[in-house]
Parts: structure tokens; C-alpha cells; sequence
């Protein structure tokens, strides 16, 4: 398996407190045979097992919800020397992000203060084993995952490998304003220019795309037929392009505001740095209910070979994984069938990146 360093001592021991600190607080009373044939329900930890794909996976799940305020320095996951493949940065980890931080706090520098924490229910820990050549078996990866989960997640992304899809949406007008400001137009000069006139034309109709990992300056998905890993942007996948509800702009958006390869589409960025997100919110930020709320299908994974993980919030289907560390932010359907996004980011912030949110009482990180 590849060397993984992973700097999670702090966050492990909060999790931990949190975890026995729900066993503690419950005060053991006798119940008679009437209170006991009205109770229904499960333990706090229970076991499941799975066979697939050749695997045989055992997971630990804990009941209960835990609320987390929690600063880590340092987060590497798959830190080791790769090679061809998927590959598209020099990062030297997988996942590597600085100044981690899940939860927030409200009016931080004041009396006032407030700690909104990172939110999580049923999280679970899951170990996959195969039987390698010689018979034996071993374990092939280790995989830690939320049933929902819902917050502010801030940090500094300097690489991320996995799944991330995110919603963004917003005002054509607010591309344009963007696109007038990086070229130095006015509104006489932006009638002169092809793609401010078509976004002048778009005016307030809202436009929406899935954003993913992919390849700087290409959008790309995949490199020498491997999903890409150690992704240093997310954004508009190359051939997908910005879409409208707007009956009018509709059969022509997708010849406007496409990335053909390039990054870009109606001169516009369509590939961002992560390191331009330094929060983001995961989860339904209107809906404040973790139960309806809270994303589904969340989980870090570390693997020594390509693990197929079962998808938790996709009844049948199953997360493939390479070698490495994998983060899965994944869009859902809902009981509707509707497709769910773990997190969604309004046009203005994609174009200009977000700030920070204060994750420590008296000022921004800790």
C-alpha cells in the first residue's frame, strides 16, 4: 500500500470524545415488561458485511449525531511518490490541504460570539479486505464516512483527488459585469465584442452548470485513461458547457458558453483554483434540518489498490477508486429523483472565489 501521512491527530480525538461522550451521558434504569415491549430501535454500533467485486467489506456504523468545531494545521492523504496515470500536478499528496477547519464562528472578534459547528449523522468506518495471490487475506482499504453531513468546510486546497461536484448558478448579468472588468470594456465597447454582446443579450437569465474536478488549462477528466488525481482546479468539464431554463437562450447557450479544451467558454473562466474557495458551505444552506439538509455519500478513503466502495446514498451502485487517497463529494438523487449537490456556489463567488469564514473564537483560523 503507498506511504499516506495523514495529520489528523487533533481531529481524531475530538471525534473519539464526541463518540464516548454520547455513550456516557446515557443513565442506566431498569424498564419493566411494559416499557420494554414499547421500545423498538438498535445499538449504538452495529456491524455490516458485504461481498462485491472479489472484496469482502465489514463496516462499522455509529449511530447518532455529532456536532463538530475543529481546526487541523496540516491534512495529507496519499502522500507518496506517483507516476504517470492520472497525475495532472506536482502536488506531492493526494489530498493535501492546509489550515483544514470544519464549523464556523459567528461574530468571532465580539462578546457575542458564536460557535455554528459542522454537523454529522451515522458516521461510519469501513474496512475492505481481498485475498491476494498467495491466498491470504489482506486488507485492501480503509474508508471513513458520514450518513449526512451539513456545514462549513474552509481550508486552504492545494490538491484534491476523488469525486467533487459541486452546482453553481447564478445571473448572466453577473458574468457579463465580470467579463466587461477583465476586458476593460464599457457598455458602448461591449457591443463591439462577441461574447459581451451574447452575454448583454442573456441579460438577467440564469445560467447553471456542474463543476468537478478536472485538469487545468484543459478541463479534462480522465489523463492516459485514468481519472484524474492530485487535481489542483475544479470547474466545467471539457464539452460541458453553462446551461439556461430561458426558452430563447437555450439552443444557443451551449454554442456560447461550452469548454472546448481550453478553459474557457464565452471568454469567461470555466476551470477555478481551489485554493480560490477557502470555504465552502456542504449541504443545503437554506434548510438548517440535518435530516433533509445534510448531504448524503460523503467519505475519505485511503486504498492500496482500486477499491470499489459501496455508494450510500445511490441504492446498487458502487464508488471505484484508485490506489491512493480518494474524498467523495458526490451528487445523489433524492426520493423525488431529483439530483442533489453537496455543495452549491453562486456564479459571483465561482468567477471570484470565496473567503474564509471565522473558524476559531477571536479572529479567522487559528
Amino acid at each position: 500500500m503507498p506511504f499516506v501521512s495523514i495529520r489528523v491527530s487533533r481531529c481524531a480525538i475530538l471525534l473519539c470524545a464526541c463518540l464516548f461522550s454520547v455513550v456516557a451521558s446515557a443513565q442506566m434504569r431498569a424498564m419493566d415488561d411494559s416499557e420494554l415491549a414499547a421500545v423498538s430501535g438498535q445499538g449504538l454500533i452495529n456491524l455490516d458485511a458485504l461481498t462485491y467485486g472479489g472484496y469482502e467489506f465489514t463496516r462499522l456504523n455509529i449511530g447518532g449525531d455529532i456536532k463538530l468545531l475543529t481546526n487541523i494545521d496540516k491534512l495529507r492523504m496519499g502522500n507518496y511518490a506517483r507516476s504517470g496515470g492520472g497525475t495532472v500536478s506536482n502536488q506531492p499528496a493526494d489530498i493535501a490541504i492546509d489550515n483544514f477547519a470544519l464549523g464556523r464562528v459567528d461574530n468571532a472578534s465580539t462578546s457575542g460570539a458564536a460557535i455554528v459547528p459542522f454537523e454529522i449523522r451515522d458516521p461510519y468506518i469501513e474496512l475492505a479486505f481481498k485475498n491476494n495471490g498467495a491466498g491470504v487475506r489482506e486488507m485492501a482499504g480503509i474508508r471513513l464516512g458520514f450518513g449526512r453531513a451539513r456545514g462549513d468546510l474552509s481550508g486552504d486546497f492545494h490538491s484534491m483527488t476523488g469525486v467533487m461536484e459541486g452546482y453553481v448558478n447564478g445571473p448572466a448579468s453577473i458574468a457579463r459585469e465580470y467579463y466587461m472588468q477583465t476586458n476593460n470594456l464599457n457598455n458602448f465597447t461591449c457591443a463591439f465584442n462577441f461574447n459581451c454582446l451574447a452575454l448583454s443579450i442573456a441579460g438577467d437569465a440564469e445560467l447553471y452548470s456542474k463543476v468537478q474536478l478536472v485538469k487545468a488549462g484543459t478541463g479534462d477528466l480522465m489523463q492516459n485513461g485514468q481519472p484524474i488525481n492530485r487535481a489542483t482546479q475544479m470547474g466545467v468539464a471539457n464539452g460541458d458547457s453553462f446551461q439556461t431554463d430561458n426558452a430563447a437562450l437555450k439552443p444557443l447557450l451551449p454554442l456560447l458558453a461550452t469548454n472546448n479544451g481550453n478553459c474557457t467558454a464565452s471568454g469567461l473562466p470555466a476551470c477555478f483554483d481551489l485554493l480560490n474557495y477557502k470555504s465552502i458551505f456542504v449541504g443545503d444552506k437554506v434548510d438548517n434540518n440535518l435530516a433533509t439538509g445534510g448531504a448524503q455519500g460523503i467519505f475519505f478513503s485511503v486504498q492500496g489498490q482500486s477499491v470499489p466502495w459501496q455508494d450510500l446514498a445511490n441504492a446498487g451502485k458502487f464508488v471505484n477508486t484508485q490506489a491512493g487517497a480518494f474524498a467523495n463529494f458526490a451528487k445523489y438523487n433524492n426520493a423525488e429523483g431529483k439530483a442533489i449537490y453537496p455543495f452549491a456556489i453562486a456564479l459571483f463567488d465561482a468567477l471570484r472565489g470565496t473567503a474564509r469564514v471565522d473558524t476559531c473564537v477571536g479572529g479567522s483560523g487559528c
